[in-house]
């Protein structure tokens, strides 16, 4: 009998050890390798391909009649520049989007359909940027019917004669471009297919040069005008707006403090990218992405247009050779955290690949931002996982994730997935913001997460950015070996057995 006694104590006892070994926490860490070389299809960042208008792309070329939509794609995939491209930029005239009141491009055009339909072949997101200056341009910008409603104009003079610009602080002119940028937001405000638009395109080439006024003093009210015209319209994609030492009293208050606006700066590798304009873009990072462009581009093949030469008035580089100004703009970007780079046209999308392939790998591994895990250490217990995981940047730019159109919707979330592949659990991280991670500042972060509604078994612990506007999936490509990713789009970190 005390025999029987003995043998019940012995098996109670290791009931009790195995249920006590149940409840131990068990801990695990794991280093994840960073991918540094591999293009990361995310938003808002890396190289830009542009499309100068359509029909008349590219609308600063002499012999023009050559060029069309066809031809565009057909240059541009000689040289397979989607391959290393994340966004098609098309900047045109507000004319060119509406030739005549109510008539839309997106709706009419077959030229321009096709060129956005050719973006989505290609897995590119677009972006835009619409003006209304004629001067240099082929065509009139500001459609024709603003004038006969009767917009005041001053005439100047384009590349093919002399047009009408109007004077910004005009009323109908405003009245006028309001319904329309409406109209434009309403099929473009869509942040699965565009990733931002110049809100501003004032002055000559939409960069705020030169602005055309009836009265000096309205200057302030038409900033103030345009950027709440696009701040209005625009609720889901990003806004950005060109920085210049000129205007800056105006947007500084009226745009990048007021809105949020993302600073943009065309001029990169020039002596037109003043000290000034440095101190700007400095102050506005890292709580601002940055939108970079070059200075100096091809607009002939032969290469001996007035502006294809201009780099050589150029009083801070003096450069030799046009080869000379790519580096330059390069280093610039990279410089000041440009998340994004223009290949620009298929010209110079041909120069830059099949010429300079290291600077186009370089922007590709140090450019835009570039997010992974580090290491994510794991405390497994019978009723919760508490989770530690450091993040990092190996990019010099940031996830404009904080711009108030995106309103932090890319969050870190972390999940377990069953020996089938499905997914079972999934948790938000309240604690992570991805626009904070910069080159050289770690994020880190610990969270715990209960296990009360998943079933005792065999799961594979992953880890994600997701964008909890859209479908709470994977929504940006973290720098890892994509070996480890999932069919769901999920970095698998490990296996955690419950």
């Amino acid at each position: 009998m005390k025999f029987v006694h003995l043998n019940y104590l012995i098996i109670l006892v290791s009931w009790c050890m195995m249920g006590c070994q149940n409840n131990m926490p068990r801990e695990r860490s794991f280093s994840i390798i960073p991918d540094t070389t591999s293009i990361l299809k995310n938003p808002a960042m890396g190289w830009v391909m542009y499309c100068e208008g359509w029909e008349l792309y590219p609308y600063f070329q002499d012999n023009f009649d050559r060029i069309n939509v066809n031809s565009f794609w057909e240059e541009m995939d000689a040289v397979r520049a989607h391959e290393v491209s994340n966004i098609l930029y098309i900047r045109a005239v507000w004319s060119a989007f509406e030739s005549e009141e109510g008539k839309y491009a997106w709706e009419d055009d077959p030229n321009f359909i096709q060129l956005v339909e050719g973006a989505k072949e290609r897995n590119l997101k677009l972006a835009f940027r619409i003006f209304h200056d004629s001067r240099d341009m082929v065509q009139q910008a500001t459609p024709e019917y603003v004038f006969k409603a009767g917009a005041s104009f001053k005439t100047v003079t384009g590349k093919d004669g002399e047009f009408k610009t109007p004077y910004y602080d005009d009323q109908i002119f405003q009245k006028k471009f309001d319904t329309f940028l409406q109209a434009f937001a309403k099929k473009f405000d869509d942040p699965q297919t565009v990733d931002f638009i110049d809100a501003y395109g004032l002055g000559r080439w939409g960069e705020g040069h030169g602005v055309i006024l009836k009265n000096k003093e309205n200057y302030y009210s038409v900033v103030d005008w345009i950027t709440s015209s696009y701040a209005k319209s625009f609720k889901k994609i990003l806004t950005v707006l060109n920085v210049s030492e000129a205007d800056y009293k105006y947007t500084k208050p009226l745009a990048f403090d007021r809105y949020n606006f993302i600073p943009r700066r065309d001029g990169l590798g020039s002596y037109w990218f003043s000290k000034k304009d440095q101190e700007i873009l400095n102050s506005l990072f890292p709580q601002s992405a940055f939108i970079g462009e070059a200075c100096y581009w091809f607009t002939s093949p032969t290469g001996d247009t007035l502006s294809n030469r201009a780099f050589e008035q150029d009083k801070q580089y003096k450069f030799k050779s046009f080869k000379a100004t790519f580096p330059a703009a390069l280093d610039d970007a990279l410089k000041f955290h440009s998340n994004t780079m223009d290949l620009r046209v298929p010209l110079e999308c041909k120069y830059w690949i099949e010429e300079l392939p290291e600077l186009v790998q370089k922007f590709i591994s140090h450019g835009g931002y570039r997010l992974y895990p580090s290491k994510i250490t794991v405390l497994e217990s019978d009723d919760k996982l508490s989770i530690t995981h450091v993040w990092k940047n190996l990019g010099l730019g940031v996830l404009p994730n904080n711009h108030p159109n995106w309103n932090q919707k890319y969050q870190v979330a972390f999940a377990l997935f069953d020996d089938k592949g499905k997914l079972k659990k999934k948790w938000i991280s309240k604690k992570a913001e991805p626009s904070k991670w910069v080159k050289g500042v770690e994020g880190s972060y610990s969270e715990s997460l209960s296990l009360n509604d998943v079933a005792r078994g065999s799961y594979q612990l992953a880890v994600a950015i997701v964008d909890i506007s859209f479908d709470k999936q994977p929504g940006i490509k973290l720098a890892v070996d994509q070996k480890n990713i999932n069919d769901e789009g999920w970095l698998q970190v490990g296996e955690l057995t419950r």
